[in-house]
């Protein structure tokens, strides 16, 4: 499997064990978006909870210049560590949810 392929499988792995979290309302779904030609892959929460519409990314990954971007995570877990251990290279994972200033001091890749 060459490395484009192996982050899509993480990036899908890492996702769909995600999306195994449910909401505790009924009326709320868990939805995976996945766009293997334009790299772009969520996880989203979308429905409704009373009266409020609840529409809100969970987890927002892109492929860019063979690099893992983690464009947002509303979890308290660490999936740049979770990504390492279905083993992606750290200095491949950006964390693109920081400001570019930022990005040297986390661990992870710049850009």
């Amino acid at each position: 499997m060459d490395k484009l392929e192996h982050y899509r499988s993480c990036i899908q792995t890492l996702l769909e064990r995600h999306s195994q979290f449910k909401s505790s309302d009924k009326d709320v779904e868990n939805q995976l978006l996945f766009d293997p030609v334009r790299e772009h892959y969520q996880l989203m929460r979308v429905g409704w909870k009373g009266l409020k519409r609840v529409y809100h990314t969970v987890l927002h990954f892109d492929i860019k210049e063979d690099k893992i971007w983690l464009q947002q995570n509303t979890t308290d877990i660490d999936v740049g560590e979770e990504l390492v251990s279905l083993g992606v290279a750290k200095e491949d994972i950006v964390l693109g949810l920081h400001p570019p200033y930022k990005r040297p001091y986390t661990g992870y890749g710049v850009a």
